[in-house]
């Protein structure tokens, strides 16, 4: 099996002037050929010849007869970048074409909108476009890039932690496979983003880390062993964090109150939405990194319940616990965790969270859960309820048939502590 993981490096805040403005031309340079080649087809209703008449190959072939030299003459780049340039186009609207096709066959609900034409991601061939070397000095490496139709290349210096500076190291020393450069643009600054790959075998485990993912807590990581012993128990919560992303709600709310009627957004209303999904990519990033770590101490796979259905409400709940549900971040931490899981290796199992928090994780039978406590009347059995969930969703990607320890199929059996909220 192949698994990929991407590297971000931040261009250098000391290049020179120079080497920055040829950075900026060549991106919009870039993104003027992507709109010439999205007008062309819009204008020509080729994305819906591509729904049901024409392949992607045909597209191709296509954009290059008609626009190939009038490009070529209009804009100093490679031929190399006019045809990428005209891929990355015709994948986007592929893409919206097989979504469009799923929701003829009513397989969605909602008819896809058409790819937007402002920003394309600019994907460059290693090494034949883009080549990395490493500096050792004042920067850790040197990209060197052609950014026009020459054969020139500019030695661009980059920005990165030591985890990324090891695992690009690793990569051109051929532990690793590289894929196509990307350079986006966030934020008024340019970041090089590599794709490294690299041959795994998913191997089967007998222990199993089963995770419960929450609102009061944003994860529970309980270690479970084939004979039913529960090693170890860990609660994950970010109080601090989550009070400022309520500190940024009330003030996005206030900032609303003051627009002008009719407008929606604003500069300043934007930058605060960015701050909460930068804070919620740190959160889903630790949490999965945890997981994993605890997954490769006791040598287990992970259990992880499936929410991405889950949706919040308009008029079932409270305003503010709908805005809970809609910054829950579970998509992001079963996201990470799967690809983080897959570079080292193990396997994950979704798991439908059905009753995962209504049982018992000792016996089985269906208990009694309030706020933070679950009670099993059957035996008065009574456990953090986050905790009880955790274990039956491991137990659940151990034995997906199976509740309760006691009906495990393993020789021997332990009765499992009881965990208190904290």
């Amino acid at each position: 099996m192949q698994v990929a993981k991407s590297l971000m490096f931040k261009v250098s805040k000391k290049i020179n002037m120079h080497k920055f403005l040829a950075i900026r031309d060549f991106v919009n340079t870039y993104q003027s050929i992507a709109r010439v080649y999205s007008s062309y087809i819009l204008e020509n209703k080729l994305h819906e010849k591509l729904v049901d008449s024409i392949t992607a190959v045909d597209l191709k072939n296509i954009l290059h007869e008609k626009l190939y030299r009038q490009i070529r003459n209009s804009f100093n780049v490679s031929a190399q970048t006019v045809q990428e340039v005209r891929d990355i186009v015709v994948g986007v609207y592929t893409s919206w074409a097989k979504l469009y096709k799923q929701f003829l066959s009513k397989r969605l609900d909602k008819e896809p909108s058409l790819p937007k034409v402002e920003r394309f991601t600019i994907i460059m061939d290693f090494p034949r476009v883009v080549s990395i070397f490493e500096h050792g000095k004042e920067f850790p490496f040197f990209f060197k890039v052609k950014l026009n139709g020459t054969d020139k290349r500019y030695a661009i210096p980059v920005e990165c932690g030591e985890y990324q500076r090891k695992m690009l190291r690793d990569a051109l020393n051929g532990k690793y496979k590289i894929g196509a450069v990307q350079l986006v643009e966030r934020d008024g600054w340019y970041y090089f983003i590599v794709p490294i790959k690299k041959e795994v075998v998913i191997e089967e485990k007998e222990n199993v880390v089963g995770v419960d993912i929450g609102l009061r807590y944003q994860a529970v990581i309980t270690v479970l062993h084939r004979d039913g012993k529960i090693s170890d128990v860990e609660f994950i919560k970010y109080r601090r964090l989550l009070d400022k992303i309520r500190y940024l709600w009330r003030r996005i709310d206030w900032l609303e109150s003051q627009l002008p009627e009719g407008q929606r957004s604003s500069k300043q209303i934007r930058k605060l939405w960015r701050k909460i999904r930068k804070i919620n990519d740190w959160i889903a990033h630790n949490i999965s990194k945890r997981i994993v770590e605890v997954a490769k101490e006791n040598d287990a796979m992970i259990g992880i319940e499936d929410l991405k259905h889950l949706r919040p409400k308009k008029g079932k709940m409270r305003k503010d616990m709908n805005r809970k549900l809609a910054n829950w971040i579970h998509g992001k931490i079963r996201k990470y965790t799967e690809y983080k899981a897959n570079w080292d290796g193990i396997p994950v199992r979704l798991v439908d969270v059905r009753d995962t928090s209504k049982r018992c994780h000792i016996c089985g039978a269906v208990g009694y859960r309030k706020g933070v406590i679950f009670s099993c009347r059957e035996h008065s059995y009574t456990s953090n309820a986050d905790f009880n969930a955790s274990v039956n969703i491991g137990i659940r990607a151990m034995f997906p048939n199976v509740w309760g320890i006691v009906n495990m199929p393993a020789p021997s059996r332990c009765k499992a502590p009881c965990v208190s909220e904290g």
